[in-house]
């Protein structure tokens, strides 16, 4: 499936009925993606205020430095929602890897942005509630230079069986090439003829991707690009970066793997705004 389509509350109840009947004690990969969904679908989609308590739970742990933690933060966060005219959510990816559930999406009525946006959001769940938010956001752009928007391109997830082996071939590469800044090896990771680019200013192919690099990471005595986590299901793996640059952000990293090789590339830069103007205490990545 090349092109995404948004996905409704029905969807999330029709991938719950799909998996089969469940045990009390049981919760499938399945179940986890769909609760996540929904939970954003009524914030986003139904401006729903009881969301929060049918799909999260305290202690809830708030990393998203523009929401304040605990429930409460949330239910401040969707009064603020509720105020723009108009709200929406397009997901158009998800993993699930253990209790983290992955949403890669499109939203309007963003607290803070005056349009869309581009979002990654990570969820984790305990006891079949969430309990733990990471967020970054961006303005949507126009197409790259390789004429690819931040979130066209390929979204279902095949290859589970090869997880692990993805998780550690882009946590090599991130350690080797945008870390320790290795280019020389990057072919080790990626062959240039085939590596799609949905990063706003950049296009496609290895020459672009040292360029960008090289920009925000010089030789020095400390690393500039630090992965903090990683999150893999089949050939997706999301890596989360702190860049201490002379604006920080926290860089959310998709990566699609086909066949041991990186093929594909989206990603967000989310502003992580100075210590006094956070709303929470929480490290953001």
């Amino acid at each position: 499936m090349t092109t995404a389509t948004a996905i409704t509350l029905m969807t999330g109840f029709f991938l719950c009925l799909a998996a089969g009947p469940l045990h009390a004690d049981q919760t499938t990969s399945g179940d986890l993606g769909a609760m996540a969904r929904q939970a954003m679908m009524s914030i986003f989609g139904d401006r729903n205020a009881s969301a929060v308590d049918r799909y999260f739970a305290e202690p809830f742990i708030q990393h998203d430095p523009n929401v304040a933690d605990g429930l409460g933060g949330l239910r401040a966060f969707m009064a603020d929602v509720a105020k723009s005219p108009t709200t929406g959510i397009t997901i158009y990816r998800s993993l699930v890897d253990n209790d983290i559930v992955m949403l890669h999406s499109r939203y309007e009525g963003m607290p803070g942005f005056s349009g869309p946006v581009i979002a990654f959001d990570l969820f984790r769940f305990k006891n079949e509630k969430i309990v733990e938010h990471w967020g970054g956001q961006e303005a949507e752009a126009g197409l790259n230079p390789s004429g690819r928007s931040q979130v066209d391109g390929p979204t279902e997830v095949v290859d589970r069986d090869k997880t692990e082996t993805n998780r550690a071939l882009v946590r090599n590469f991130k350690q080797v090439v945008t870390v320790d800044l290795h280019f020389e090896r990057v072919n080790a990771f990626i062959d240039d003829n085939r590596y799609f680019q949905h990063a706003s200013k950049v296009g496609d192919g290895i020459a672009r991707l040292k360029s960008r690099v090289s920009e925000v990471a010089k030789p020095s005595t400390a690393p500039v690009l630090i992965p903090r986590r990683y999150v893999a299901d089949g050939n997706f793996v999301l890596a989360v970066v702190e860049a201490r640059t002379e604006r920080p952000t926290t860089n959310y990293d998709l990566f699609r793997v086909e066949n041991g090789r990186i093929v594909e590339h989206w990603d967000v830069l989310s502003a992580i705004p100075p210590l006094d103007r956070r709303k929470n205490k929480n490290e953001p990545f």
